[in-house]
């Protein structure tokens, strides 16, 4: 419980984005969420812009992570005001990726 009576179950503390992009070689593939459910930083992005603009569909439906999106597994602590159907563009998610690549500085 947090001091003011709050419940913080299910609850994560939101990592810095710096060096998101760090790996320790080129084909290493990251894992990104709090269950490693994405694998890259454009699937981040495109999670955060379409997560309540597309369908829901199964756990390995074909089109999953494209063009819809499983159930989340607590809805509770879904963040719908600041993302989930930002509008961007394919070519904005892909500036979006670009931008945060920056952020790597190799320390």
């Amino acid at each position: 419980m947090g001091g003011n009576g709050q419940v913080f179950s299910w609850k994560y503390k939101t990592p810095t984005v710096r060096n998101v992009d760090k790996r320790p070689r080129a084909d290493f593939v990251k894992a990104y969420m709090h269950n490693g459910y994405l694998k890259s930083l454009k699937e981040v992005v495109h999670f955060y812009n379409t997560r309540d603009a597309l369908p829901k569909c199964k756990s390995g439906d074909h089109g999953e992570k494209i063009t819809c999106w499983p159930a989340p597994e607590n809805p509770e602590t879904i963040n719908r005001k600041q993302m989930g159907d930002l509008r961007l563009t394919d070519r904005q998610e892909d500036l979006l990726v670009a931008f945060l690549k920056t952020l790597t500085d190799g320390y």
